[in-house]
């Protein structure tokens, strides 16, 4: 099983972690659940904004470069 690693980066943090999936396409919902775990606890901390650069890659190799944002305003 291919082995693919995946990092989370925006200005407060560069977090990353390995993780062995079957396929690319695996390794980017993997990588997505993440980042927008992350984003979910820093919105429901007060925060009203959320936005990171997800990559996942592969040896050496950049396979995707995704901009994940969550942002929450009241309606009036």
């Amino acid at each position: 099983m291919p082995t693919f690693q995946i990092r989370v980066i925006n200005t407060d943090y560069d977090d990353s972690s390995e993780v062995d999936r079957p396929s690319t396409d695996e390794a980017r919902a993997e990588a997505l659940k993440g980042a927008l775990q992350m984003g979910v606890e820093e919105v429901c901390n007060g925060s009203p904004f959320f936005g990171a650069e997800v990559c996942i890659e592969s040896g050496s190799e950049v396979l995707e470069r995704l901009v994940v944002a969550i942002g929450v305003s009241p309606l009036r």
